[in-house]
Parts: structure tokens; C-alpha cells; sequence
């Protein structure tokens, strides 16, 4: 009788690799199979390499600072020049405060006005923790009517007829737009908006004559301040303010017809009904 042959044992890495992909489950069922291969529930995928130490890649690692856009760049070299050149023109104020172009319009007392002003709004959003993107609108808007006044007394444009009343409405004007186009975005309505944006052209043109005569007040001598000058200035910063605020207004035109108020307001129920 002729004798069979014995049956050879494969290898046991052969057994493995046979038995993994026809079954595709793995001895233990708590352990995963991969390609054939059991793998440690704690380990990672493949493709990709794990830390020293057995620690998975963390989530919630900071992402790479991109690099500034054009748009960014622009940005900040404008602010930058227009600040130097307010503190270059309120040093000039400051050491020639005593010259015939400075002569009687309180020129220190608005030089440290001009360098103070140029803080405000870093210093704000610094103490609101910086979580939002620099305003870089705002520190402009700010700047703007503080190079206007520096520059145009260092040349001596106020001393022209109808000049300072045009650089009062213009800086009114420029001031409430630029708060206009800050505000319109956080508002629920236009008016709302225009009118945030009015009131606050308008209380900085009050805060301005207030400076001018506490200065006034604390021996700034030659300022030559009238009830008729404040009243005047008031008045035409004023009137640039509300052209300010009717820009804002009429920037989205299809919102003009939501109005202030909520929908349980008796003005907007009647509304409602006459529709």
C-alpha cells in the first residue's frame, strides 16, 4: 500500500496572509484587520506617521501666519505714512508753536492733540482683546481730519477766506461716512445706520469746540474764539455729518424700506395692514 505524503505546514507568516484577506476578520474582534494585516486599535492609518512618543497629531495646532496681501499691504503703508506725517507736522507745531504761521491758534495744545487722537483707536482695540481684525478704516478715518487740520494750519490755509469752512464740512462729511460704512453692516436698517453715524459726526464736532475752549480756558493765548466761530464751526461740521449720514443711508437703496423697529410695534402693524 503506497503511502501518502505528508501534508507540509505552511509558514506562519504565509497562514496570516491567507487567511486575512478570506475572512477578512482577525482572531480577535476587537482588533482590526488591514490589507491582511491585524492592527492595534490605537494605531494610525496608513499613509500616515505618527509622533514620537504614541501621541496622536494634536487638532488643534496652530495654522500657518499666510503672508499679507497687496490689498493688506497698501493698507497698512497708507496708515503708516499719513500718521508719520501728522507726527512730523505736530513736532514742527509744537517747536515752532511761537512762529507767525502758529501764532494764535494754540498750536502745542493741538500738537499733543494730534499725536494723543492717533492712539485711540490701537489703544481700543487693544483693550477689546484684539479678537477682531485691525479696523484699519476706522484708524484711517481718524487720521484723515487730523492731517487736514495739521497740514492746513502749517501752510497757512485757514487763514484764507471760506477755507476753514470748507475743511469743517469736509471733515464732517468724511468722518460720518467712514463711521456710515463701519456701522451699516451691524445695523438691521439703513436709517439706523445714518442715524448712529450722524450722531457721532456730530458729537465729535461739539467734542472739537469743547478742546478748543477748555485750551482757550488754560492760557492758550491768541485762539481769538467767539460765540459767532464756535457757532459757525459747529454748524458746518454739523452739515457735513448729515451728508455723511444721507451717503449711508442711500449706499443699499433696496434697504430703505426696513424700517427701525420690530414686528410687534404699532407703526409696523399699521403699516402692514394699509399693505
Amino acid at each position: 500500500m503506497a503511502q501518502l505524503p505528508a501534508r507540509t505546514r505552511a509558514p506562519p507568516e504565509l497562514r496570516c496572509r491567507r487567511s486575512g484577506p478570506a475572512s477578512g476578520r482577525s482572531a480577535d474582534p476587537g482588533r482590526p484587520v488591514h490589507n491582511g494585516r491585524v492592527t492595534s486599535p490605537t494605531s494610525s492609518a496608513p499613509g500616515r506617521s505618527q509622533p514620537a512618543g504614541g501621541e496622536a497629531p494634536s487638532s488643534s495646532a496652530p495654522a500657518a501666519a499666510r503672508p499679507p496681501t497687496a490689498a493688506e499691504i497698501g493698507w497698512i503703508a497708507t496708515i503708516a505714512v499719513v500718521k508719520a506725517t501728522i507726527v512730523a507736522l505736530a513736532v514742527d507745531a509744537f517747536v515752532n508753536s511761537e512762529s507767525p504761521r502758529f501764532r494764535g491758534k494754540a498750536m502745542r495744545v493741538r500738537a499733543i492733540g494730534y499725536t494723543g487722537a492717533l492712539l485711540v483707536v490701537p489703544a481700543a482695540w487693544r483693550m477689546r482683546g484684539r479678537a477682531a481684525p485691525y479696523p484699519r478704516v476706522l484708524d484711517l478715518a481718524v487720521a484723515l481730519p487730523l492731517l487736514a487740520d495739521a497740514a492746513g494750519n502749517a501752510v497757512g490755509i485757514y487763514d484764507r477766506a471760506h477755507v476753514d469752512d470748507a475743511i469743517h464740512f469736509a471733515n464732517g462729511a468724511l468722518l460720518t461716512a467712514v463711521v456710515g460704512a463701519l456701522v451699516t453692516p451691524r445695523a438691521r436698517t439703513s436709517w439706523e445706520a445714518a442715524g448712529a453715524a450722524t450722531a457721532v459726526g456730530v458729537a465729535a464736532a461739539a467734542g472739537w469746540e469743547i478742546l478748543e475752549w477748555t485750551a482757550a480756558k488754560l492760557g492758550a493765548r491768541g485762539m481769538a474764539l467767539s460765540y459767532d466761530d464756535t457757532m459757525a464751526d459747529l454748524i458746518e461740521t454739523s452739515a457735513g455729518a448729515v451728508l455723511g449720514g444721507l451717503v449711508t443711508l442711500l449706499r443699499h437703496p433696496a434697504r430703505l424700506r426696513q424700517v427701525p423697529g420690530r414686528d410687534g410695534d404699532p407703526v409696523l402693524r399699521a403699516g402692514s395692514d394699509d399693505a
